[in-house]
C-alpha cells in the first residue's frame, strides 16, 4: 500500500487506530467496518520494477455493498472524523475520464452517491443489476423511455416495468401481475415520486427488504418540493428500506437539512480531469427580452442549428418570448415542461423522442433539467430572472442542464443570461440561518403537540381556540427570510406535524443564491471560473424595450380562457361521479396534476361539497377564487350550513328578522351577540360589524324610517338571511352540538 494511501487512513484517535490495525494485518481478505460504511478488500501481490521486489496490496471487492468489477485497482481515500470515530465520506476515482459507473461496479454503493458529472449510467447500471430495484426517476419521460426499450424480444413483455399513470399506446401489465411473472427474474419498477406510494402500498412492507431502493437526482426535489407539496414523502419511504438496501443519487448534490439524510454514507466519485465549459454570461435589466434578441441572433447567425432554452418560467417567461418571435419562428417552437404548466403552452407541447429536440427551438423548464438526455448538438441559451427567485440556478444545476447534451462534440454554445438583486455578501451566516429556520418549524410542531394536553388540563383558559387543525398550521407555516419566496415550514405525516426538510434546503439555496451568487454581476463569473471553466463576462445589456402589451395581454386572455376549459372539463368529470367520496377521491387525485386556479378551485370543492348541492357549487364556486372572496364564501356557506338548532343559527335568526328595520347601532349590537357572545371571538367595531352582516348574516336595505316615533333616520331593512344566494336544500347540515369556533376564518 503507497504511503498516500497509509496518509489517508491516519487518525489520531486510539478506536480508529486498532480498527485499522486489525484491518492491515486481517488477511487474504479483510474488511473496515465501521458506522454505515463496510469496505470488503481482497488482498494481491504487485511487482514494484523499481525495487525489484514483490509487495502484497490489498484492493477494494465491495464498496458498502457495491461489488467492484473492473480490473482496475479502484483508486480510494477515506475522510474520517476523529471526535466521533467515524469515516466522514469515501472516494473514488473514476479509471477514465468517459468510464460508465458499470465499468466500475455490478451493482451500486448504498448511501448518497455523488456522481459530480452527469451521463454515468447510474440508472442503467440498477436497471441491470441482479437484484430487485425500486428506481425513482424525476420525469415521466424517462421513466417511459426507459420501460418501453426494454421489451423482451418475441413477447409483448417488458423487462422493466413502468408504475404510473396512464401513457397513451403503451399497455403494461398491472404491478400485481409482474410481480408474479416468474420468467422475469429480476424485477425493476421505474416510478416517479408520485406514484411511489400507491406501488408500495402493493409490494408491501414486509417485502421491503427484498428490493433495492434508488432515488435519482435527489437534489431536485430540494428545487420543486415549495409546489411539488408530497415529495418529501419519497424520502419518509427510503429510510423504511434497510440501510444496505437504498441509495440516493445525483450529479450535483449539495447540502441537507435532515438530519436522516446527513448520516447516510457518502460516496463520492471523483475524476482525474474534468471538463471544462466554454461559458458566454450575458447579465441584462431585462433577461427575457435579451433571451428574445439571442434567439433572434443565433436563428440568423445559425439558421440550420438547433436551440434549447432552459428557463424554470412557463407562462410568464417562455411563452412571451414565443409570441414576441416573427410567425415564420414561432411554428419551430417547442416546450417541454411539467404537468401543470401542459395545458398554457399546447399549441406548442411536444415530448422528447428518440434523445433528439423535437423541433429547431425547444424550450424547456425545470421538470427536464434532469434525467432527460439528447443526443445532438444545440446552442443552450439558459435564462435566469431574479424577480422570481425560483428561476435561479446554482453552478452545480447549469453544469446539470450543460450536462442534458451527449453528444461526443458537446454543444455548439453556452450563453446564460440573468440579472441580480443586491444584497450583503457577507451579513448571512447559513449553519445559523438553517438553524432558525428549524427552531421556527419546532415551534409549530411544539403548538400542535402541547395544544391537545393544555385544553384538557386548562379548559377555562382556552375558550376560544377550543380545536386546532393540522391542515390549518401547515398553510400558515409558509415564510421567507431574506428575499426568498414564501415556503411551508412543515407538512402534515399521518395526523402529525413535521418539519418539510426540503423546503428548508428549498429556502437556504434561494437566500444563498440571492445573496451570494446574484448578488452581483461578478459572482456568477467568479463561481464557474473557480469551478474551471472557460468563462466570458459581456458588459450588462440595458434593453430599452419590454415585451409588447398586445402579446401579454394575448397571453392573459388565452390563460383565462385556457383555465376556463380545464374546470368545465374536470366539472364534467366530477359529474359523473356519484358519490361524495368518489368526487373526493377524483379531485385529490387530480389536485397536483392541474393548474394552479383549477387546483385551488379542487380543494374548495372537497371542503364544501358535504354542505352546498353539487350543481349549485360548482356554478357559484368559481366566482370566488381569489384568497379573500373565497374566505367570506366558506364562512357563509358554514354559517348557512347550521342546524336550526344550532345556537349561532338560533340567534342569528331571532336577531335579524325578514322585514323589520334596524339602525347601524342595533345591527352592531346583533353581530356582536353572535360574534363575541356565542362565538367567544373580539368585539366588532361599527363598521366591521356592518360589513360581517351582510356578508354573512343578511341582505340589508338602506332606507329611512321613523325608530320610536322620531325624526326619520338611516337604517337598513333585512331583506334575506341569504347574502350569498345559496340553495334552500342542503346535502349536510352542521350539528347542533358542534363548535365552529375553529371552523370559521377569520
Amino acid at each position: 500500500m503507497s504511503e498516500d494511501r497509509k496518509n489517508n487512513i491516519k487518525s489520531e484517535d486510539i478506536y480508529l487506530q486498532e480498527v485499522y490495525k486489525d484491518w492491515l494485518i486481517f488477511g487474504a481478505t479483510s474488511i473496515l467496518n465501521i458506522g454505515k460504511y463496510e469496505i470488503l478488500f481482497w488482498s494481491h501481490n504487485e511487482y514494484d520494477a523499481t525495487q525489484n521486489e514483490v509487495f502484497e496490496d490489498k484492493a477494494i471487492q465491495y464498496l458498502n455493498n457495491g461489488a467492484v468489477c473492473t480490473n482496475e485497482k479502484l483508486q480510494y481515500s477515506l475522510v474520517f472524523d476523529d471526535a466521533y470515530k467515524s469515516i466522514l465520506e469515501c472516494n473514488f476515482t473514476m479509471p477514465s475520464r468517459h468510464a460508465w459507473l458499470g465499468d466500475v461496479f455490478s451493482t451500486l454503493p448504498y448511501g448518497i452517491i455523488k456522481k459530480n458529472k452527469t451521463g454515468l449510467g447510474a440508472t442503467t447500471l440498477e436497471l441491470n443489476s441482479k437484484r430487485n430495484s425500486i428506481i425513482v426517476v424525476p420525469t415521466r419521460a424517462l421513466a417511459y423511455e426507459k420501460a418501453k426499450n426494454s421489451r423482451i424480444p418475441g413477447t409483448d413483455k417488458y423487462r422493466i416495468l413502468y408504475c404510473g399513470g396512464k401513457l397513451k399506446d403503451f399497455k403494461t401489465p398491472t404491478l400485481s401481475e409482474y410481480l408474479a411473472d416468474e420468467t422475469i427474474p429480476y424485477k425493476k419498477l421505474l416510478v416517479v415520486a408520485d406514484s411511489l406510494p400507491r406501488t408500495l402500498d402493493v409490494i408491501g412492507e414486509d417485502n421491503y427488504k427484498d428490493f433495492f431502493i434508488m432515488i435519482d437526482e435527489i437534489d431536485s426535489y430540494q428545487y420543486e418540493s415549495h409546489y411539488r407539496l408530497n415529495i418529501e414523502k419519497v424520502v419518509d419511504y427510503y429510510f423504511r428500506f434497510p440501510d444496505g438496501q437504498r441509495c440516493m443519487i445525483s450529479a450535483t448534490i449539495g447540502s441537507f437539512s435532515n438530519p436522516l439524510i446527513k448520516d447516510e454514507p457518502i460516496i463520492n466519485v471523483n475524476f482525474t480531469d474534468i471538463e471544462a465549459r466554454e461559458i458566454i454570461l450575458q447579465p441584462s435589466n431585462n433577461p427575457i427580452v435579451t433571451a428574445l434578441d439571442k434567439i433572434l441572433q443565433l436563428r440568423r447567425d445559425f439558421p440550420n442549428d438547433k436551440i434549447l432554452v432552459a428557463f424554470n418560467l412557463v407562462t410568464k417567461g417562455i411563452l412571451p418570448i414565443i409570441e414576441s418571435l416573427p410567425d415564420e419562428l414561432k411554428v419551430e417552437c417547442c416546450v417541454l415542461c411539467g404537468d401543470k404548466s401542459k395545458p398554457h403552452v399546447k399549441e406548442y407541447l411536444y415530448e422528447v423522442e428518440d434523445n433528439h429536440l423535437p423541433k429547431q427551438i425547444a424550450f424547456m423548464s425545470s421538470t427536464y433539467f434532469v434525467g432527460v438526455d439528447f443526443a445532438e448538438r444545440y446552442h443552450l441559451v439558459t435564462v435566469m430572472d431574479a424577480t422570481f427567485p425560483w428561476t435561479l440556478l446554482s453552478t452545480d444545476k447549469l453544469q446539470q442542464i450543460a450536462g442534458r447534451c451527449r453528444h461526443k462534440d458537446g454543444l455548439f454554445s453556452e450563453t446564460i443570461i440573468y440579472n441580480t438583486r443586491s444584497g450583503n455578501t457577507n451579513s448571512i451566516n447559513y449553519e445559523e440561518l438553517e438553524k432558525n429556520i428549524i427552531t421556527d418549524a419546532n415551534i409549530l410542531i411544539e403548538l400542535s403537540s402541547l395544544f391537545g394536553k393544555a385544553k384538557q388540563k386548562f379548559p377555562k383558559l382556552i375558550k376560544t381556540y377550543n380545536e386546532i387543525y393540522l391542515d390549518e398550521i401547515v398553510d400558515s407555516s409558509a415564510r421567507s427570510y431574506f428575499g426568498s419566496s414564501y415556503v411551508k415550514l412543515v407538512r402534515e405525516v399521518e395526523d402529525n406535524i413535521k418539519i418539510a426538510y426540503f423546503n428548508v434546503d428549498n429556502i437556504l439555496i434561494q437566500v444563498r443564491l440571492l445573496h451570494t451568487t446574484y448578488s452581483n454581476i461578478r459572482n456568477l463569473y467568479d463561481e464557474l471560473k473557480n469551478e474551471g471553466n472557460r468563462v466570458s463576462l459581456l458588459s450588462i445589456k440595458y434593453e430599452q424595450n419590454n415585451i409588447l402589451n398586445e402579446v401579454a395581454e394575448r397571453i392573459a386572455t388565452q390563460k383565462e380562457k385556457t383555465e376556463k376549459e380545464l374546470m368545465d372539463a374536470f366539472i364534467s368529470e366530477l359529474r359523473e361521479k356519484r358519490t361524495l367520496s368518489e368526487r373526493e377521491t377524483l379531485a385529490q387525485n387530480r389536485r397536483n396534476s392541474y393548474t394552479n386556479k383549477v387546483g385551488v378551485f379542487l380543494e374548495h370543492f372537497n371542503e364544501l361539497q358535504h354542505y352546498v348541492p353539487f350543481e349549485d357549487l360548482v356554478s357559484i364556486l368559481p366566482l370566488h377564487d381569489n384568497p379573500k372572496q373565497y374566505q367570506q364564501f366558506y364562512n357563509a356557506v358554514i354559517f348557512w350550513a347550521l342546524d336550526n338548532e344550532h345556537p349561532i343559527k338560533k340567534t342569528w335568526v331571532t336577531s335579524f328578522v325578514i322585514g323589520e328595520k334596524y339602525t347601524g347601532a342595533q345591527i352592531e349590537e346583533k353581530v356582536n351577540s353572535i360574534w363575541s357572545g356565542v362565538l367567544g371571538l373580539n368585539k366588532l367595531g361599527r363598521k366591521t360589524a356592518m360589513s360581517i352582516a351582510q356578508e354573512y348574516f343578511a341582505v340589508l336595505k338602506q332606507t329611512r324610517a321613523r325608530i320610536d316615533g322620531r325624526i326619520p333616520q338611516r337604517v337598513y331593512e333585512v331583506i334575506s338571511l341569504n347574502p350569498k344566494g345559496l340553495p334552500i336544500e342542503h346535502v349536510e347540515f352542521i350539528a347542533s352540538d358542534t363548535n365552529i369556533q375553529r371552523r370559521i376564518r377569520i
